[in-house]
């Protein structure tokens, strides 16, 4: 299941198997940080994922915990960014050919 394979990489803040379950052109899109006052976060293409996410593990800007996933396509888990934490849901909406995520939203839980 693509779901777990993505909440696996996540959990162990592993930015190339995250990538790695992302289609080649492909969006994320995490629409939490407005809690904040922040930029949500916007990404296209797997490079870019691997290249944001290399970013945000290394300096331990984001991290992923305590994740339930819900079915194939959803998994809930809480998420620090940069100190803040929130409960949040993670939902890939598309594949692409290759089976990989074309499409996934983070929204609050």
């Amino acid at each position: 299941m693509m779901i777990q394979n993505y909440v696996d990489a996540m959990m162990q803040g592993d930015y190339k198997a995250l990538s790695e379950c992302f289609s080649e052109k492909c969006s994320y899109f995490d629409y939490t940080l407005n809690t904040w006052n922040m930029h949500n976060y916007h990404v296209y293409g797997k490079k870019s994922i691997e290249m944001f996410f290399r970013h945000k593990f290394t300096f331990r800007i984001l991290k992923a915990s305590d994740a339930v996933i819900e079915n194939e396509n959803t998994a809930n888990f809480f998420m620090s960014y940069a100190g803040h934490s929130l409960f949040v849901r993670a939902t890939i909406e598309e594949y692409g050919e290759d089976g990989k995520i074309q499409n996934m939203r983070v929204r609050l839980g």
